[in-house]
């Protein structure tokens, strides 16, 4: 009887330890997906980890809701003659980003090589600017916001007036699909700081500080 029960004791600690070990697993899993499927820019106050500028999650819904306005206005010019090639449109994207990431959501917003889209540069002017605002993503929903000059594509505008659109998308990153667009009033939505491609290259490679002689 004696040896029955204290079977019975361990076959009971295993099944809470293999219970406990279940629950831990399930609480990691929870917390890695909150870590890849929830993220801002802007950064939120008093939130850090999930402010995450640089991963796949975040350029892409970026890339592809540049592309969708970019691609709207582009159809929508009846009356206008664009240039067979080149950029039509510079990006400005966050910054923290890395150049090679700047680079490729504009490469994507444009349509791909030898795309309509740049990213914003010291040595190209006159291009109409569209700016990523914000994205917000939550599971599987994402909202980004951006903002785009109400000229269009019309180029040399000394001082444009942008007007802000909410491109919401659904599913997970690499499939994500535009779900609707909401179009915003002017002067709802606040233009973000300009990052060139050559601010972001200097931030990710600063120069070496100059070596100071010293006098003997």
């Amino acid at each position: 009887m004696k040896q029955r029960i204290q079977t019975a004791k361990r076959r009971n600690n295993t099944r809470r330890v293999a219970a406990m070990v279940g629950v831990a697993g399930l609480v990691w899993a929870a917390t890695m997906t909150g870590c890849l499927g929830y993220s801002n820019y802007p950064q939120e106050d008093g939130v850090t980890w999930v402010n995450a500028r640089d991963t796949a999650s975040i350029r892409e819904p970026m890339a592809k809701a540049l592309a969708h306005i970019i691609e709207l206005d582009i159809a929508d010019q009846t009356n206008m003659e664009l240039p067979g090639d080149g950029p039509l449109v510079a990006v400005n994207v966050p910054g923290g980003i890395a150049p090679e990431s700047y680079r490729w959501i504009a490469d994507k917003a444009g349509g791909g090589a030898g795309g309509r889209a740049t990213p914003l540069s010291e040595t190209v002017s006159g291009l109409p600017i569209y700016h990523i605002g914000a994205v917000r993503i939550r599971s599987n929903g994402v909202r980004v916001d951006v903002l785009r000059p109400i000229t269009g594509l019309e180029r040399d505008v000394a001082n444009p007036v942008y007007v802000g659109v909410e491109v919401w998308m659904k599913g997970a990153t690499g499939v994500r699909q535009i779900d609707h667009i909401r179009w915003r009033e002017v002067g709802t939505m606040t233009v973000p700081a300009l990052y060139t491609i050559e601010d972001i290259e200097r931030a990710f490679n600063p120069e070496p500080e100059p070596e100071v002689e010293s006098g003997g």
